[in-house]
């Protein structure tokens, strides 16, 4: 059973629909199906066809619900003001132990009014069909550890340790769904280094970004669909380098099964820290 959906604005501000008033849930359409179109031609022998390509169509969730009546130009108000026409969100979904969201724009919103209790439809269009789970999962190559904690005692003469090189540089990434998944990639320099490198070991795939990284330095590759950047963060300012990645490499994706990676540069390979952000996606809920 459905716990509660929450919807949130481009404004931050949030809506909650359960199975209780203000605002009762009385159907929730476009959440648990996939909808996908196959395209084919006829076959030149006037037998059947020949597959040509596939796609999965946008996501439309229609919210269905009842208002109470009292105070209820205010709860009215509320609904028109949480979801303008063409306003960008966040739907939220909760069921038992689950927790997905997915973005949205707003199609439509209608109330109808009663002597009794108002009733309300909400028609959203998610471009990017797939949920998501709500936070990014996080694994790290070559990271410095810690090594001391507080409080905090230093032995006469021996001194301590404050930290130490991770040196494994290489990580698997397991993806048990059927969609490629793109990633948040973060390189970190506290040294010079020259052309860092993500390479996907188990496909040979690589993303190599042709610019030598001083100290403090930190590039962050966005590889999400519809969502593809390279992002330079040095000195305070942010640039987009773009036109930094290699000819003949790639945005990569974490493909269906196991996926090896391994961070490595041209030069300066001991002083790159490389962490991966990825949302695990899901073609229904």
């Amino acid at each position: 059973m459905i716990k509660k959906i929450i919807c949130q604005n481009s404004r931050g501000n949030q809506i909650t629909f359960s199975y209780s008033f203000p605002y009762y849930l009385q159907k929730l359409d476009g959440v648990t199906e996939v909808v996908g179109k196959v395209n084919t031609i006829t076959s030149a022998y006037g037998v059947g066809s020949k597959y040509v390509s596939s796609s999965v169509n946008e996501r439309n969730i229609v919210i269905e619900g009842s208002i109470t009546r009292d105070n209820i130009t205010e709860k009215r108000k509320n609904l028109y003001k949480m979801f303008p026409l063409k306003d960008k969100g966040t739907f939220f979904y909760y069921e038992e132990d689950k927790e997905y969201k997915i973005e949205y724009y707003v199609e439509s919103i209608e109330i109808v009014k009663s002597k009794v209790v108002d009733t309300f439809s909400i028609s959203l269009i998610c471009p990017s069909p797939y949920f998501t789970d709500l936070n990014e999962s996080q694994v790290q190559l070559a990271n410095w550890i810690p090594s001391f904690e507080f409080p905090l005692e230093i032995p006469a003469d021996i001194g301590i340790e404050f930290g130490y090189k991770n040196t494994n540089s290489l990580v698997t990434i397991e993806n048990d769904t059927n969609i490629e998944i793109g990633m948040r990639i973060v390189f970190t320099a506290s040294d010079d280094v020259e052309n860092p490198k993500l390479i996907n070991i188990t496909t040979q795939e690589e993303l190599e970004i042709e610019k030598t990284m001083s100290a403090g330095d930190v590039i962050t590759v966005t590889t999400y669909l519809n969502n593809k950047n390279i992002i330079l963060s040095s000195n305070g300012e942010e640039i987009n380098i773009n036109n930094y990645l290699k000819f003949g490499t790639k945005f990569l994706q974490i493909h269906t099964g196991s996926n090896t990676f391994k961070a490595t540069a041209k030069s300066g390979e001991n002083s790159l820290v490389t962490e991966i952000y990825y949302l695990t996606n899901y073609e229904a809920v």
